[in-house]
């Protein structure tokens, strides 16, 4: 996939874990969001506060959720391609095998034909990820926020709201 789909993705789906745990980011996440697929890095880097830096404030480091969701958002794409990569692969071997055996199965009765094409339609919706690859998706998250200096709390919030977006129909 290029990466302005993934870019545009990975915009998307953090954007609705900083509605939900940061909404007070929402004006600026665009900005935020442009600023962080410029430069990655960099951005993650400017996430602190500015107020230490001036000298106001309680000295407590004011840490955007913005950036953070995003490069966890990334992390996740990135593994869920790969899974579902995984996942084509034993598709198209399958599919590639059940077409064989409709060229040499071409007199089928009709029952089976239409259960064929029932199937055939429930192969198009996405796969829903097992357990133990939302368990992964969901260390991987954690992981990632707690490297980019996340709460304890804020990091368990932001991976438990990432498998949300994953199991929970919109």
């Amino acid at each position: 996939m290029p990466d302005s789909i993934d870019n545009q993705l990975v915009a998307e789906v953090a954007r609705e874990l900083v509605l939900q745990l940061a909404s007070q980011e929402l004006p600026l996440f665009r900005a935020n969001s442009e600023a962080y697929f410029k430069n990655p890095d960099k951005a993650l880097a400017e996430q602190k506060g500015k107020d230490d830096m001036l000298g106001f404030g309680s000295g407590e480091v004011v840490v955007l959720l913005t950036p953070i969701a995003l490069s966890v958002v990334t992390e996740v794409v990135k593994f869920i391609v790969e899974e579902v990569k995984k996942s084509a692969k034993d598709e198209s071997s399958a599919l590639i095998s059940h077409t064989v055996k409709k060229v040499f199965k071409k007199f089928r009765p009709e029952e089976k034909k239409k259960d064929h094409d029932k199937k055939a339609d429930e192969k198009k919706t996405p796969p829903a990820l097992t357990p133990d690859q939302l368990e992964r998706v969901r260390d991987m998250a954690l992981k990632k926020a707690r490297q980019l200096k996340l709460s304890e709390a804020r990091a368990k919030l932001l991976a438990d709201a990432v498998i949300g977006s994953l199991v929970v129909d919109a």
